[in-house]
């Protein structure tokens, strides 16, 4: 019995996970209770972008965003992100925004981001964060030109 019913939670998740072309947002393997992969690495982008604070959220205070789910640290951060999500999801799908602007999709750390012109930027590492440093605004320009081709190819595509 309890098999079936794991079986039903999954089909049911199956058919009700919004689906997006492949890799388009930057996150983890497998799903989270809330039914999609879970993105930023579950760091509270409301905290990150608001207090510099990289802190991870809690699956209790989850939003589902274009398919992808996102962790909060409390129901009132949660709250800012579902009336503007906008205002706190990372440029380029979580990827880092440096690889975006050479053509890849790396891993986006959100220990290593950056807030510009209220847009969050995430990084590989440190390495790429200071590349991106060295121009911020045409690097920038040039990662969204190159997001443009790139979004909707796999990562082991390019």
């Amino acid at each position: 019995m309890k098999s079936l019913a794991l079986a039903a939670l999954a089909m049911t998740l199956a058919l009700t996970a919004p689906a997006f072309a492949a890799d388009e947002i930057n996150v983890s393997k497998g799903i989270s209770a809330a039914g999609a992969p879970l993105a930023v690495h579950g760091v509270d982008l409301v905290a990150l972008v608001n207090d510099g604070n990289p802190v991870e959220g809690f699956a209790t205070h989850t939003a589902t965003h274009d398919g992808a789910s996102y962790y909060f640290t409390s129901a009132a951060n949660l709250e800012a992100f579902e009336a503007n999500p906008a205002a706190y999801l990372p440029q380029h799908g979580g990827y880092c925004s440096f690889g975006v602007s050479v053509g890849k999709k790396f891993d986006g750390d959100p220990d290593q981001y950056l807030v510009a012109d209220g847009k969050l930027f995430l990084f590989l590492n440190a390495d790429t964060r200071a590349s991106f440093l060295k121009d911020v605004t045409g690097t920038a320009k040039t990662a969204d030109d190159q997001w443009t081709n790139i979004k909707s190819i796999a990562v082991g595509e390019l």
